[in-house]
């Protein structure tokens, strides 16, 4: 079964719900959904029923209350996830664990146009061989290289052999970079080809990285049990094919190889 976008599947499930509650039609994408993890202990919020208020006439938190209670009839969002409505009317999605650890193994295993896996890294089928710029992006997808290559040396196994439930308990950190990961596969999923917006790419591979070093600075890779350091690995490869994916075509990436 082919895997689709957690907030495409949010969004569709929202859109459902506001039209059986409010006979109101909307297009999945324009359900809003932000990442708020770690601040409000949710990995999405969105405020559709406060902006819907005026327009239906209707308190923002019974809206809101109305939303949730439908989703959480859904059996597929209620295997997934958890929607909640709370304070004035803001609606926040917690994802299920086993569900978590699916979107690890889906974001690795996504194919990018352009973008190859050649002997654990990550590079672009075409290089620019005059590299620029000394950015926090180009040092972020560096370290990565420079760990995957150490846990070759190390043969610390393959970062495909965890069973699903070992990859699901994840440190705040993890999951925070597996959003900011989980962002830029949504946003090259939206643009079906067109040209991407330049601002909006440095804005999502910046926030990536710097991402990035809160895990590098929180979290262990070597010295700790093996499935750990295989999920932080996961994140790792995960991180360094992101980053790739938006990168500027005048970076030469491939120096760090």
């Amino acid at each position: 079964m082919k895997f689709i976008s957690p907030s495409r599947t949010i969004q569709i499930a929202i859109a459902l719900a506001i039209d059986s509650e409010f006979k109101l039609l909307l297009d999945p994408r324009e359900i809003a959904l932000e990442i708020c993890y770690p601040k409000y202990e949710a990995h999405y919020t969105s405020a559709i029923a406060l902006s819907l208020a005026n327009r239906l006439q209707r308190n923002p938190v019974q809206i809101a209350d109305a939303i949730a209670q439908t989703c959480s009839q859904n059996p597929e969002i209620s295997a997934q996830s958890q929607i909640r409505a709370i304070g004035k009317g803001w609606l926040n999605i917690v994802f299920r664990e086993h569900y978590i650890a699916e979107i690890l193994l889906f974001l690795e295993h996504l194919r990018i146009e352009g973008i190859t896996n050649c002997n654990g890294f990550w590079q672009k089928c075409e290089i620019v061989l005059i590299p620029i710029g000394d950015s926090t992006e180009q040092y972020v997808y560096a370290r990565c290289c420079a760990l995957m290559r150490l846990a070759q040396q190390l043969n610390v196994g393959a970062i495909h052999e965890l069973p699903l439930h070992l990859i699901a308990d994840l440190e705040p950190v993890e999951i925070s970079l597996l959003m900011r990961s989980l962002a830029i596969a949504d946003y090259l999923a939206d643009e079906n080809g067109s040209p991407l917006n330049r601002q909006k790419k440095q804005k999502l591979s910046r926030s990536l990285a710097e991402a990035f070093l809160q895990f590098y600075d929180r979290c262990r890779i070597f010295g700790v049990p093996h499935e750990i350091a295989i999920k932080r690995l996961l994140l790792i490869s995960i991180t360094q094919k992101m980053l790739l994916a938006i990168a500027p075509p005048e970076i030469n990436y491939a120096m760090y190889l």
